[in-house]
């Protein structure tokens, strides 16, 4: 996918993304109101050598001082600042315990220390911070070394009490609000671009597009409609698309045998019927004939007599005239199976076959001849090097394209001559938004194919078998 696609399937999902966002503030703001509440206060203190006699002593003393601030900085949460501290406000913790709410830092090129106390109350942090910046000048009096006169060499002065903090300083719900609605959105784009990247499944022609270069001769919107039920405008609409898309099949001087077919588990005996129905005019004669020999349908699709069917024709050379049956006030004739038989592939292979499809050719305009899907016997790949051309159909949403490859592969393979696909059950939007589409495929110059709807001028002298 490009960039402008992203960007299309994220504008098209922005309500789940909102959805998302709103979810991830709410879970953070949550998460927020469940913490205790926790306030900060900070004292500063400031390290000074003691008085020198002259300005070498005091440069000296300033150096020395300036070398152990880490030092200090480490000392403050010691046991022995720590623990004065405790007894001090009658704390009930330990000195390793109170360490871990108590930080110190020195600022960058100077001798002052920031000591910062986190309590659950904002004076018992003022109060800790105060009292350890307090306790640290006393216990840098009892370790640090004296000078000749008896007084210590660094003193160590709290020059900025802390005071009560107004507000806590964590949870911060409102930062905490922004993170959460980020990471909300965030997983959400991720999930939304998973799911398209993720989803094999073929819905419109974009999908088509990224699988082969097969043109798309139709898109049926919603579900296939029983055979004697009304079809919807829409899902007529279309059929009458495909069949103009058809109409550039037909040669000069002869009639036209496609082969529809399947890419998956799709069954494609109600769809070759409507096609034929939609095909059927007053001077256009047009035969369904059904190759499925191993699981027949037709006859119940259609309305029909069960038999005699195609396997009486190939295997008991029943005449044609005797087999074919009309289904309904169509126009549309139809060749069931009949019988299931016990070598399908050898009959539809045999040159039975072959004679009975040239029969059919002088005498239906149009033969269409529905067979079982691409991969699941050999029989379709067997009649489809017999036929002008073969229409392959996909389920929309349930047909993926590892099994549209696999099947054009395999019919690729027969010497089969693909002319498109249909999507049928594609989503009225589509995956990529708009109207379902259909690109009628150019015309092969090989197969010396015509763009004209006509029949010929023979299709009125063609009499029937």
């Amino acid at each position: 996918m490009e960039l402008t696609a992203y960007l299309a399937l994220l504008r098209r999902c922005w309500a789940f993304l909102l959805l998302a966002a709103l979810l991830g503030g709410a879970v953070a703001v949550g998460l927020s109101l469940r913490e205790d509440e926790r306030y900060s206060s900070t004292a500063s203190v400031f390290l000074s050598p003691a008085q020198g006699q002259s300005v070498g002593e005091l440069a000296q003393g300033s150096s020395y001082t300036e070398g152990l601030v880490q030092s200090y900085v480490r000392l403050v949460t010691t046991p022995a600042v720590l623990t004065p501290v405790i007894d001090q406000l009658g704390l009930d913790t330990s000195a390793k315990a109170l360490a871990g709410s108590i930080t110190a830092e020195a600022q960058l090129e100077t001798v002052v220390i920031d000591i910062t106390a986190v309590s659950s109350s904002a004076d018992r942090s003022a109060a800790i911070a105060n009292a350890v910046g307090t306790q640290l000048g006393r216990t840098t009096e009892e370790l640090s070394p004296t000078s000749a006169r008896g007084t210590t060499a660094i003193n160590v002065v709290l020059v900025a009490p802390a005071t009560p903090p107004a507000s806590p300083s964590s949870p911060d719900r409102k930062l905490n609000l922004v993170i959460g609605a980020a990471l909300g959105l965030l997983l959400g784009v991720a999930a939304v671009v998973s799911r398209e990247v993720l989803d094999t499944r073929l819905r419109d022609e974009d999908d088509l597009r990224d699988v082969t270069e097969v043109g798309l001769l139709a898109s049926l919107a919603g579900p296939t409609p029983s055979p004697h039920a009304e079809e919807p405008a829409s899902r007529l609409e279309s059929m009458r698309r495909l069949k103009a898309n058809l109409g550039f099949l037909r040669s000069e001087g002869r009639s036209q045998q496609l082969l529809i077919t399947s890419a998956s588990g799709t069954e494609t005996a109600v769809l070759a019927l409507e096609l034929a129905r939609a095909m059927a005019g007053a001077e256009t004669r047009v035969l369904l004939v059904e190759a499925d020999l191993r699981t027949p349908s037709m006859a119940r699709t259609a309305g029909v007599a069960s038999s005699p069917g195609l396997v009486s024709v190939l295997d008991d050379g029943l005449a044609l005239s005797r087999a074919t049956q009309t289904a309904g006030a169509d126009g549309c004739d139809v060749l069931v199976a009949g019988a299931v038989a016990s070598n399908p592939d050898e009959l539809l292979g045999s040159s039975r076959m072959d004679r009975c499809l040239e029969d059919l050719r002088t005498a239906y305009d149009v033969v269409l001849v529905a067979a079982p899907p691409v991969r699941s016997v050999a029989d379709t790949a067997i009649l489809a090097e017999k036929v002008d051309g073969t229409v392959i159909v996909v389920d929309g949403g349930r047909t993926t394209r590892q099994q549209l490859r696999d099947s054009l592969r395999d019919l690729r393979a027969a010497r089969a001559h693909v002319i498109g696909v249909v999507i049928d059950h594609s989503p009225v939007n589509g995956r990529h938004g708009g109207v379902p589409r259909a690109s009628a495929p150019a015309p092969s110059t090989e197969d010396r194919l015509v763009w004209t709807g006509g029949h010929g001028d023979d299709a009125r002298d063609r009499k029937a078998v």
